[in-house]
């Protein structure tokens, strides 16, 4: 039960990182009063930079909006899908098989996030620290998501 209480907690704020940077992604957070400076918040800042180059998007589509459905498909996961499933006498295990889909979509993103820092550090020479975080996250989240399947 912690453990997945622990996910839950992480995927909430890997959601909310991934809302962040789609936001700042769509041009919303540029000067925003309502975000404190130490999340980036200002235009020329390491996130909203990040945010303008092709490293921010896989095959067109925006990395935070592929995070958004990811951190929710694991919250949902968590929180609502069975253990065991009982059918006309078959017992299905919806929570191990979505759960290894989610393995392999969190190795997915750990290595695709490897990269990416690569590319933020040599490539791009920025220091992002809301990328950083994110990347910490989908790392921690791998290694839980391997101990509860």
């Amino acid at each position: 039960m912690i453990l997945r209480l622990i996910i839950a907690l992480l995927s909430l704020a890997g959601l909310a990182d991934s809302l962040y940077f789609t936001f700042a992604f769509y041009g919303r957070i540029r000067k925003a009063r309502w975000v404190p400076q130490v999340f980036c918040a200002r235009e020329g800042s390491s996130c909203v930079t990040v945010v303008r180059t092709p490293y921010a998007r896989v095959v067109g589509i925006p990395n935070s909006l592929l995070g958004i459905l990811y951190y929710l498909c694991v919250l949902v996961w968590i929180g609502f899908v069975p253990r065991h499933l009982s059918i006309a006498g078959q017992i299905f295990r919806p929570f191990e098989t979505v759960g290894l889909w989610l393995l392999g979509a969190s190795l997915l993103t750990v290595m695709f996030g490897f990269y990416l820092v690569y590319a933020l550090r040599r490539v791009l020479g920025v220091d992002c620290p809301l990328c950083y975080a994110a990347h910490a996250l989908n790392v921690a989240l791998f290694v839980l998501l391997i101990l509860i399947s």
